[in-house]
């Protein structure tokens, strides 16, 4: 039975490429690619540390993108004045509102991707609200979005993982009652059917969304790069095999110690 659970898994996921990928440096990091700013940038992996892929969908975009973009940790209210300074090509992240006005040559591009946070939950919750979350158990992973807000908003006990693999796993072993991501994240993730227990849901209780800035002045070849790299078609392939790779992540983790 074991091994055919195995052999099910493998041909649901057949690789965690991404993953691999995902923790090390783009071929052309040297600096020959377009530069692009993150609000964080992940630790290298440790050798022989466990794969874990990033749950930020744009690292992944520049992780991977055409051309290399070697990532830079900039914060969001300083990425408009770096681009305008020439420090990077484009940025990637939840944008505040409040910085609605650009420098001039520096333009902002809403990419159509919900970083707004959602939890998901097994079927026989009896969290039905945000509101139910107060005293309550919530997953999230230190590269997410959401820590600290739950437990100021709802009252939520924070508990944060490594990473999104490791948060989804201690929910699905029972170690606290919910998880939070990036909406368009865990929607893509609940596709899979092991996930069906797992599926009830807390639609966001407000919208957040990817931007990227661009510089104007960027080579036209540059430009095209980055436009691709960052395309709403683009994230969309990224989300898919990231939630693939972090759903076979959690079935390691759960299922293989578990067959000795």
């Amino acid at each position: 039975m074991l091994a055919g659970l195995a052999a099910g898994a493998l041909a649901l996921f057949p690789a965690a490429g991404m993953g691999a990928s995902a923790g090390s440096p783009p071929a052309s990091a040297s600096g020959d690619g377009w530069r692009l700013g993150v609000a964080e940038v992940p630790a290298p992996q440790a050798p022989g540390a466990k794969v874990r892929t990033p749950v930020r969908i744009e690292v992944l975009a520049g992780q991977l993108g055409e051309g290399g973009a070697p990532l830079q940790a900039v914060a969001a209210g300083q990425a408009a004045q770096q681009l305008a300074e020439d420090a990077l090509d484009a940025w990637v992240g939840v944008w505040p509102e409040e910085s609605a006005s650009l420098p001039a040559g520096v333009r902002a591009v809403a990419l159509g991707w919900s970083a707004a946070p959602m939890a998901i939950m097994r079927t026989d919750t009896d969290i039905h609200a945000w509101s139910d979350l107060s005293g309550r158990t919530v997953c999230l992973s230190a590269d997410g979005r959401s820590g600290g807000e739950l437990a100021a908003r709802f009252g939520a006990i924070e508990q944060i993982y490594a990473s999104a693999t490791d948060a989804l796993l201690a929910l699905r072993i029972g170690q606290c009652d919910a998880a939070v991501q990036d909406e368009d994240f865990l929607r893509q993730l609940l596709t899979f059917p092991e996930w069906k227990k797992f599926s009830a849901q807390l639609a966001p209780y407000r919208t957040q969304k990817l931007t990227r800035l661009l510089r104007d002045d960027l080579p036209a070849s540059l430009k095209a790069a980055v436009r691709r790299a960052t395309s709403q078609e683009r994230l969309r392939e990224l989300a898919r095999q990231q939630a693939r790779d972090i759903a076979f992540e959690v079935y390691l983790d759960q299922t293989v110690p578990d067959c000795h």
